[in-house]
């Protein structure tokens, strides 16, 4: 591989690495994502992470891992339960009055403030919701139950229910066409338009 298909690959990984977290936590007030939708998450970025590996033939795996473990942190905190990340939330706001705020100024970090709200704002999880509407003003999320099912709730918003349809598509059909796009990317055929 040349270097400039390299430089071109991890660029792109990084993108969609970004991307993913934007997802995950700019994704819009009506995103929230129950422990399914975590699972297929988690599901999503593994495929994508063998997209860029590429069965030896792209990136390393040990790069791809690297620039991906932002992403694998913050999908972890939604595998807390909204109690713990509460807890991350007020220790970080308690350093961040007495000056030992953590991270640089506009980078994300787990122990980040900014961040740990964002995550409670998109769980699908009641603690979480009752404790922003007390503390930050806003208004409830969570006026659904989480459910095993498939089957969209009313409340729904069309974002979370894109993100989940994408997801479930990916794991029926879509392993073929992420084999296609795979050997596209291997064999160097995939264009950017």
């Amino acid at each position: 591989m040349s270097r400039q298909t390299s430089f071109f690959r991890r660029h792109i990984l990084t993108i969609v690495c970004e991307g993913y977290v934007w997802v995950l936590l700019d994704g819009g007030p009506s995103c929230a994502f129950s422990d399914s939708d975590i699972t297929m998450m988690e599901e999503d970025l593994n495929m994508l992470k063998d997209l860029f590996v590429a069965d030896g033939e792209g990136l390393p795996r040990s790069l791809v891992e690297t620039e991906s473990k932002f992403a694998h942190q913050v999908l972890s905190l939604f595998s807390l339960d909204a109690e713990s990340v509460i807890h991350m939330l007020m220790m970080a706001s308690e350093n961040m009055s007495t000056g030992f705020g953590s991270g640089i100024l506009g980078q994300r970090s787990l122990e980040d403030a900014n961040t740990l709200v964002r995550v409670l704002c998109h769980m699908k999880d009641k603690e979480a919701s009752r404790f922003l509407k007390l503390h930050y003003h806003l208004p409830p999320s969570s006026d659904y139950v989480d459910s095993p099912s498939n089957e969209s709730t009313p409340k729904a918003a069309m974002g979370a229910e894109f993100l989940r349809s994408a997801s479930v598509r990916w794991g029926e059909k879509g392993n073929t066409s992420f084999r296609l796009l795979k050997k596209r990317f291997q064999g160097g055929s995939f264009r950017w338009s």
